[in-house]
C-alpha cells in the first residue's frame, strides 16, 4: 500500500511540474504588453449638474495649463492636451526615451445648452475643472399652479 501511495504522489508531482513548464513556455511566447496598454487612451470625465451650471471634471495629470486647450460651444466641450519633449535640458544623455509626446483630444456632448461666453476653466492638482453656466432656456424652473374659477 505504501508503494502505491508513493507512486501516486510521484505521479502528481511530475504532472504539476509539466503543467508549470507548459504555462511558463506559453507565457514566454505571448507578446509583451506595457502596463500603459491597460490605461484608458483618453481621460475619463465626471459631469456634475448644479442648479445654474454644469461642472466637468477631467483628470489630466502631467499636463500644465499651457498645454491644455478648452473649446466650448453651447452644446459641447472639447479638450485638447499636448505635451512634447521639446525644450529638454541640454547635456542630458538618455539611454531610452519614451516620454517624447503624449496627448489626447476629447469631445463631450452636453445634456443641456450652456453659455460659452461665461465658461471658465481651472487646473487644480492635475484635475481640469470646466464651469459651464447653463443658458436661460436650459434652466429648469418650478411653476406655481394657480387656481382659476370660472
Amino acid at each position: 500500500m505504501e508503494d502505491a501511495m508513493s507512486d501516486l504522489l510521484k505521479g502528481v508531482a511530475e504532472l504539476q511540474r509539466k503543467v508549470e513548464r507548459a504555462f511558463r513556455d506559453l507565457w514566454a511566447t505571448l507578446p509583451k504588453v506595457p502596463p500603459s496598454a491597460f490605461l484608458p487612451s483618453e481621460p475619463l470625465v465626471d459631469i456634475e449638474d448644479r442648479d445654474d451650471e454644469l461642472v466637468v471634471y477631467m483628470d489630466v495629470p502631467g499636463f500644465s495649463k499651457d498645454e491644455i486647450k478648452v473649446r466650448v460651444t453651447e452644446d459641447s466641450v472639447e479638450v485638447v492636451a499636448e505635451k512634447s519633449g521639446e525644450g529638454v535640458e541640454e547635456g542630458r544623455r538618455y539611454i531610452l526615451r519614451q516620454r517624447l509626446y503624449s496627448g489626447f483630444r476629447k469631445r463631450i456632448d452636453l445634456p443641456v445648452k450652456v453659455r460659452p461666453e461665461m465658461a471658465r476653466a481651472k487646473l487644480v492638482n492635475g484635475v481640469l475643472e470646466i464651469h459651464l453656466p447653463k443658458s436661460a432656456e436650459a434652466k429648469e424652473i418650478e411653476l406655481t399652479v394657480e387656481e382659476v374659477e370660472e
